[in-house]
């Protein structure tokens, strides 16, 4: 027997098999696939060469030293890698970099995250009553606009989850009649933490997703929605805290704030944003801007603003707490138009927005609603009709899809011109002054670049400059300390040592808490970096790394999921209990 979505507005005599959106999904996302995978081995442009090094120093810890990777020596100095909010480990897209490699697995990675945010939209708007027809609609605005191109062309590699939001907001949607889907959207939450989206992503998407439960309460005149999202944060938050707790600890140690907070986007970028044709990762819209479009674009077209046109006028009632949200993200986007009264001005008073740069990234929420509405607009178009349904549906999807795919091809295609480098690797790692610009080219050769970028770490570069503008990797005042050997992984460095008065030897690798000796001997920092005192004679000391929090982390993840497992199987006890 054929299996159909029949939701309220679909046509009595039009059934849609169930495996025919995923193979429309599929099939966008391989011609999706084309630009992204036709030079495979090429290298990319802008912040695609830190987050490629920030993923390819997991990957080598993990195959090559045979470790867990909580510490990168490859960036700054040495910095936090497992806790860092931008790093996946334990997420299941990391499996795709350790079988294709870091570079190969990010591109394949994001033919995947097509696909998801495709088929999380069309499943999203079904349960929003959209026809199984209109329910085409939503992803193509979404997730085929030139958003996502952009800051995947750029290497936003955080931003793939952002395809998450649709899953998120759809397990909320229908926990509001089923609760235990609480644990669903809690689910996605702990992916999100878990993949490399723990920063920008989550903080949008959770926001969001707030505002949403912020409607529901008038409709279901209860505080339960909101709560409900409460609930799946924390829920979330438990099942990665083997992450969330590291990652929490090292922030609220070192909070990034930025140092311009009166950002603005001119008004009259607006219409360029969403409705010009030039979507280039090169455009210059807005002279002299310091971000670059990949930060702006967030193209629907003209047939998009057409169906949301339609939905306002026909479904005013059904569609205006999408359109206050659009309205609302906007006036985000504009960032501090009225310094200190603005909605970006106020959400930065607000704990963790403080961290917020950038307004126009916020257009997400706008591009999401616009989405919706638009699937709503298809639906008036095709109840004017009785005949011909799929007809009409098909034409208008082509035009929607076929004019936002054009452009995402056009941009992803712009992604990697750069052909690969080769550089020896060297079996012992140094640390260099290195170009913050060709961190992945120093990686490769096993060297580390202390002058990085600050997305890399949070934590300026911090090194040792000896004699002759020579980087050092361990430095003792007067000599007093030896180094006979050193062996070296990035978890684990040991020295053997030599010393006839006793002294302290500062190692080149950045001081965080998460440093011991294996002897429970006291580090310090020193200038930032690793010291430890060494008494005389010799000895050996070794140095081993482990964020704060780990173990509790991950006793309370394997502790919350398997709670979280056993609810349906106690559900079902209650149920069959006779009652008496």
């Amino acid at each position: 027997m054929k299996r159909v979505f029949l939701y309220e507005g679909d046509s009595a005599e039009f059934v849609l098999p169930t495996w025919l959106p995923y193979l429309v999904f599929l099939g966008l996302s391989l011609l999706l696939a084309v630009p992204i995978l036709r030079h495979l081995p090429n290298w990319g442009i802008r912040d695609w060469d830190l987050f490629t090094t920030l993923h390819a120093a997991a990957v080598r810890s993990i195959s090559y030293y045979g470790q867990f990777p909580f510490w990168n020596p490859y960036i700054g100095g040495g910095n936090i890698l497992f806790a860092h909010p931008e790093v996946p480990v334990l997420n299941p897209l990391f499996g795709l970099l350790l079988l294709f490699g870091p570079l190969t697995g990010l591109k394949i990675q994001i033919v995947v995250i097509y696909f998801i945010g495709l088929a999380g939209f069309y499943r999203l708007a079904r349960q929003l009553g959209i026809s199984s027809l209109a329910s085409f609609f939503p992803p193509a605005v979404y997730m085929l606009s030139s958003y996502f191109a952009l800051h995947f062309a750029a290497g936003h590699i955080p931003f793939h989850y952002l395809a998450m939001l649709p899953w998120l907001v759809l397990f909320y949607k229908k926990s509001l009649d089923r609760p235990i889907h609480i644990l669903s959207a809690a689910a996605v939450i702990a992916f999100i933490i878990l993949g490399s989206g723990a920063a920008v992503p989550l903080l949008y998407s959770l926001f969001i997703l707030f505002l949403i439960s912020l409607f529901d309460i008038g409709r279901g005149r209860s505080f339960r929605p909101p709560l409900y999202v409460v609930l799946a944060v924390l829920g979330g938050v438990a099942f990665a805290a083997v992450k969330s707790f590291p990652m929490a600890d090292y922030l609220i140690r070192n909070p990034w704030i930025p140092k311009e907070l009166a950002q603005n986007t001119p008004a009259y970028v607006l219409p360029h944003m969403f409705f010009s044709f030039n979507q280039s990762i090169f455009s210059t819209h807005i002279s002299g801007d310091a971000w670059g479009w990949h930060e702006y674009g967030a193209f629907v077209g003209p047939f998009t603003a057409a169906l949301v046109l339609i939905a306002l006028v026909a479904r005013f009632k059904e569609v205006w707490p999408w359109l206050v949200l659009t309205i609302l993200s906007l006036l985000l986007v504009l960032g501090s138009f009225v310094p200190s009264i603005s909605p970006w001005d106020l959400l930065h008073k607000l704990p963790v927005f403080s961290s917020m740069r950038v307004p126009s990234r916020l257009a997400i929420m706008a591009l999401f609603c616009l989405a919706v509405m638009a699937g709503k607009g298809v639906d008036t178009l095709l109840s004017l009709t009785k005949y011909r349904k799929s007809l009409l549906a098909a034409v208008l999807f082509i035009a929607v899809a076929g004019i936002n795919l054009f452009i995402s091809l056009q941009v992803l295609g712009q992604a990697f011109p750069r052909p690969p480098e080769t550089p020896a690797f060297n079996a012992d790692f140094r640390q260099t002054e290195g170009d913050p610009n060709k961190l992945y080219s120093a990686f490769l050769a096993n060297r580390g670049t202390i002058r990085a970028a600050w997305l890399s770490a949070y934590r300026p570069g911090r090194g040792i400059l000896g004699a002759g503008d020579i980087n050092q990797e361990w430095y003792s005042e007067g000599n007093a300390v030896q180094v006979i050997k050193r062996t070296f992984t990035p978890n684990r460095i040991s020295f053997d040592l030599a010393s006839a008065t006793g002294g302290s030897l500062v190692v080149s690798q950045g001081y965080d808490p998460g440093w011991h000796r294996v002897d429970g001997g006291e580090i310090k920092p020193s200038y930032d970096l690793v010291s430890f005192t060494v008494p005389p004679g010799e000895q050996r000391v070794e140095l081993y790394y482990r964020p704060a929090h780990f173990g509790l982390g991950i006793f309370v993840s394997i502790l919350s999921i398997m709670a979280a497992l056993a609810v349906p199987f106690y559900r079902r006890l209650l149920r069959s209990k006779p009652v008496s």
